[in-house]
């Protein structure tokens, strides 16, 4: 009994070492020369959470588009990255220590979530250990295919895989947490009776739902829909032992309205609707905000690509779809119900398909371990082998990822390091220029320099800047020495020009000749353009 309270621990302990022993590694190990830019996964977009914490270490509430001169209305968005602006400007921390805090603190929240929420399923304490782990650091064969220069979703859909969620930011982790916590079975005493909540479960399924719409709104939907088709499958239940016709509304009625399930659905809808419609509403009808929408494309990867993505573990969980039906178990469908709709959901003919991906490695994991915990009980050391054999392919990619992130440090890779000249640049553009200053900048630039100081850019991220490609086309060719109109333009709606090693190395322009030198610092340059 020991043991088994110890396991999740242990597991833990591993999994939070795992995921901040790279990070503390680069921390240590830029050097002199080099300054680390915080992140070791999807550096492009790890920068932009920085920008929008920098709005809100401003004073901000409101969200504006940092990748563009273009600053329009704004709106309140992102308030999650918001709010820890305004924390690490009252208690005096960086921005990069205050995100990777609360990177840690979601990545345990989700931990305990995750042994919370496969509890509410498994009585059996072996399997609940089994869906835990898989869980924690499933991965796919990723590490296999990459040997065929194939770069796979298991190496970057960070928000599919709980690992890679807590690699990579905080506001994964922390949204898979509530999902968690909002379709696990809350009353588990009375098994699959019909029982709904009482009024503090619903006060805590609204503010949660309030919560992961703001944090992470795809996955306020996945959670909605795996819940409706939850209800939906209980009302077809109820209806085929029922001949009375009359009957039916009030089957369905005691299902939508009196179920725990259903009174979740409920508040769920109450609690993340108007966040939700919100900002449908307001990245549609704010211009700025509808050309960054319009370049957020998120397609879903070929389904092959998916399946090799989580194999083993999906493969183990297909026997474990029969085995859950068969149990006769309802709450179980919550598992089947989330791999079948989320499936559906990754390939509906939308452009953000792919965010739709949240947590889908939870389920499988889940329903793996049902089939591993049939053949153990079958044939043990057939289970102990094919157990064995699921940890050995599933465990490299997740190596891969942190292993490719120190050879990262080792080779202070541009994406992930600033030079100490770009950086002093950068402390200097903070303490001199106006707030509502603009920049000109390389393309690689760009995107740093709203995270550090909070200023504009022409061009900075292949989403957050509006007519991304147009603008980024133009500007490589201001700075590889070309005269053009659009090039022009950029140079004299700037106010200064941030001129480092990564501009130099696109080409022929030579800012000396023409305008005032306010820093220098190595070969890192800064001109006042009048």
């Amino acid at each position: 009994d020991v043991y088994k309270r110890q396991v999740p621990v242990l597991f833990g302990f591993v999994f939070i070492s795992l995921v901040s022993i790279p990070y503390i590694y680069a921390y240590q190990h830029a050097g002199e020369a080099h300054e680390f830019a915080g992140f070791l996964l999807n550096p492009i977009d790890g920068n932009t959470y920085l920008a929008k914490m920098y709005q809100g270490w401003q004073g901000s509430w409101r969200f504006y588009l940092p990748y563009t001169v273009e600053r329009g209305n704004g709106a309140y968005l992102f308030l999650f990255y918001q709010g820890l602006g305004h924390l690490a400007r009252n208690s005096g921390s960086s921005a990069q220590f205050m995100f990777h805090f609360f990177r840690i603190a979601s990545a345990m929240i989700m931990v305990a979530s995750l042994w919370y929420f496969f509890g509410r399923f498994f009585s059996s304490q072996r399997t609940r250990q089994l869906a835990f782990g898989l869980a924690l650091f499933g991965s796919g064969m990723g590490w296999l295919a990459s040997t065929l220069g194939v770069f796979s979703a298991d190496f970057w859909v960070a928000e599919g895989y709980p690992f890679l969620s807590a690699y990579a930011n905080p506001h994964f982790p922390l949204g898979l947490a509530i999902m968690l916590w909002l379709m696990a079975p809350l009353v588990t005493r009375r098994g699959d009776e019909k029982s709904g909540m009482n009024i503090k479960q619903r006060l805590l399924v609204l503010g949660s739902a309030f919560l992961l719409a703001m944090v992470m709104p795809f996955g306020a939907f996945v959670t909605a829909v795996v819940l409706s088709g939850y209800v939906v499958w209980a009302i077809l239940d109820d209806l085929r032992i029922v001949e009375n016709r009359a009957a039916y509304f009030k089957i369905a009625e005691s299902n939508v309205l009196k179920s725990e399930s259903g009174q979740k659905l409920l508040f769920l809808f109450l609690g993340s609707a108007p966040v939700l419609i919100y900002q449908v509403w307001v990245t549609r009808s704010d211009p700025v905000l509808a050309a960054w929408n319009a370049q957020n494309i998120t397609i879903s990867p070929p389904l092959w690509e998916l399946v090799l993505a989580y194999t083993p573990i999906i493969l183990a969980a297909l026997p474990g779809i029969y085995f859950a039906l068969k149990s006769g178990e309802q709450k179980t469908r919550i598992l089947v119900i989330w791999i079948s709709l989320g499936l559906l959901l990754l390939y509906i003919p939308w452009e953000l398909q792919r965010r739709f991906i949240s947590g889908y490695m939870i389920p499988l994991a889940g329903l793996a371990a049902i089939t591993l915990e049939f053949i153990l009980s079958k044939r043990k050391m057939l289970g102990v082998a094919i157990l064995g054999l699921v940890v050995l392919l599933i465990l490299p990619t997740n190596l891969m990822v942190i292993l490719g992130g120190i050879q990262a440090v080792e080779n202070k890779v541009e994406s992930i390091f600033l030079t100490a000249d770009e950086y002093q640049g950068l402390m200097w553009i903070e303490s001199n220029t106006e707030a509502d200053s603009v920049i000109l900048a390389s393309p690689e630039m760009g995107l740093f320099i709203p995270a550090y100081t909070g200023r504009r850019v022409w061009y900075g991220h292949p989403f957050e800047t509006p007519h991304a490609e147009r603008v980024e086309a133009a500007l490589v060719e201001l700075f590889t020495g070309s005269d053009g109109d659009s090039g022009m333009a950029m140079l004299y709606g700037s106010d200064y020009l941030f001129y480092g090693s990564r501009e130099d190395e696109l080409g022929r322009f030579n800012p000396g000749l023409r305008f005032e030198l306010v820093f220098e610092s190595g070969d890192t340059r800064i001109f006042r353009i009048d």
